[in-house]
């Protein structure tokens, strides 16, 4: 029976990490095994630049029902069309607390999205879900499309 259990959460895993990678969005997932978290994200930011993409930092966590609301709807026409553009770093914030918050990613609600430099450093531009309301698309798409527009458009004038 345990070996089953095992199995099952291993197969398990290969799913939801084939389902991330699957995204119609850019989403990379980083976990605290990997390394460094400042590391990572000067990694990342520079495989967004590579790609002609601007990143952003996503916290979340596995408790959060918006965050997984949000996560389902990538797959949606116009959440496609609001991250168009973008390369979503995403951490869980219970996992990077400590790390988060001396990166300076210190943020009271998930999930948000924080607007990221050249050096893997704030820019100081964030949104998170109280800008939207109720979790689906119709809502959630506007003001993500606004957000990550405009600092796409910061970013391009800073280069």
């Amino acid at each position: 029976m345990r070996h089953a259990l095992v199995v099952t959460a291993l197969l398990g895993m290969a799913v939801i990490h084939h389902a991330v990678a699957a995204e119609p969005v850019q989403v990379v997932v980083l976990e605290p095994a990997q390394g460094a978290l400042t590391d990572l994200l000067l990694r990342e930011v520079a495989s967004a630049a590579a790609q002609h993409r601007t990143p952003f930092l996503q916290l979340t966590a596995e408790w959060c029902v918006p965050c997984k609301k949000l996560r389902a709807s990538l797959g949606e026409p116009l959440m496609q069309d609001a991250f168009a553009d973008t390369y979503i770093i995403r951490v869980d914030s219970d996992a990077w607390k400590a790390e988060l918050k001396k990166a300076g990613f210190d943020h009271p609600a998930i999930p948000v999205f924080f607007a990221v430099d050249g050096h893997a450093k704030p820019t100081g531009a964030k949104i998170d879900g109280g800008a939207w309301g109720e979790d689906i698309p119709a809502n959630m798409a506007p003001p993500l499309k606004q957000f990550f527009a405009a600092q796409i458009a910061a970013a391009a004038q800073r280069r």
